[in-house]
C-alpha cells in the first residue's frame, strides 16, 4: 500500500537511489543516540542537567542541520566533546533494517535492478551500520556524503555525484525519508521519488508531504516495476 500523491508512471529500467537511515535502517537507533545518549554524555561532561544538555545540544543540532557538519561524527565530537562514533558503536546492536528492507533487496536482486546506497552518515557510521546490517552486496556503489564533499540537501552533491559516477537523471528512482533532500534530487532533475511513512519505529510521523509517494513498506516500491517484471520476483 501507499499512501498520498497519486502518480500512474511506472518504473522503467530503473537504477534505484537508496537512503540508508530511515529508509533501510530504522531511524529509531540514530533518534535514540543523537536525542538520548549524546545528551547524556554532554549532561555528564558538563556537569550539568539532562534537560540543560538536551536545550544546549538542541540548538546545535538546528544550527547546522543539512549542512556536511551535521552528519559528521569528527565534526560532533570536535564540537561538543562528545564521541557520538563510540557511543554507536557500543549500542550498535540497537542498528536494526526496517521492515521488509530484505525483502525488497532480494526482489530487486533477482529482476537484475541496479540499485545505489546514497547517504549523508559519514563513512565511518556508513561502515559500521553495514557491518551490522549486511546488505552492502546488494548495492552497486555505495556512496557516503562525506567523500563527495556536500550534503544531499545541496544540490553541488548530486552535480559531483554524476560527474564522479555517471547517471541519467531520467532513468533514477529515489528514496529518502528526508524531504529537504527529496527537493533537492527533484530541483536537480529526478523525477521519480519515494519518502517513507514511518521512517523511525519509536515514533509516529504526523505529517506527510503530499508531494511525494509515501510507501508504508518497503516492498510496496514492487508496485511501481514494470508488471512483467514484478510479476516473475518470486519465480511465479
Amino acid at each position: 500500500m501507499t499512501t498520498v500523491a497519486n502518480h500512474s508512471a511506472q518504473i522503467s529500467k530503473p537504477i534505484i537511489f537508496f537512503d540508508m537511515d530511515g529508509t533501510l535502517l530504522d531511524l529509531a537507533f540514530d533518534t535514540y543516540i543523537w536525542m538520548q545518549l549524546v545528551p547524556k554524555r554532554w549532561a555528564i561532561e558538563h556537569q550539568a542537567t539532562l534537560e540543560q544538555a538536551k536545550s544546549q545540544l538542541y540548538q546545535y543540532y538546528v544550527q547546522y542541520q543539512g549542512s556536511l557538519n551535521w552528519y559528521s561524527s569528527t565534526f560532533w565530537r570536535q564540537h561538543i566533546g562528545v564521541d557520538a562514533f563510540a557511543v554507536q558503536q557500543e549500542y550498535r546492536h540497537l542498528i536494526a533494517p526496517r521492515l521488509g528492507c530484505f525483502e525488497l533487496l532480494n526482489a530487486l536482486q533477482k529482476l537484475d535492478v541496479e540499485c545505489w546506497i546514497v547517504s549523508n552518515a559519514d563513512q565511518v557510521t556508513l561502515d559500521l551500520k553495514l557491518e551490522n546490517v549486511p546488505i552492502r552486496p546488494y548495492f552497486k556503489q555505495v556512496i557516503s556524503s562525506e567523500s563527495i564533499g556536500y550534503a544531499k540537501d545541496d544540490q553541488r552533491f548530486w552535480r559531483t555525484l554524476q560527474q564522479r559516477y555517471p547517471f541519467d537523471v531520467s532513468q533514477v528512482t529515489f528514496i529518502d525519508d528526508n524531504y529537504a533532500v527529496l527537493d533537492s534530487a527533484k530541483q536537480f532533475g529526478i523525477a521519480q521519488l519515494f519518502s517513507i511513512c514511518e521512517p523511525d519505529s519509536s515514533t509516529t510521523r504526523t505529517e506527510l508531504n503530499p508531494n511525494y509517494i509515501h510507501l508504508e513498506q518497503l516492498t510496496d516500491l514492487l508496485n511501481y516495476l514494470d508488471d512483467d517484471k514484478s510479476s516473475n520476483i518470486y519465480g511465479t
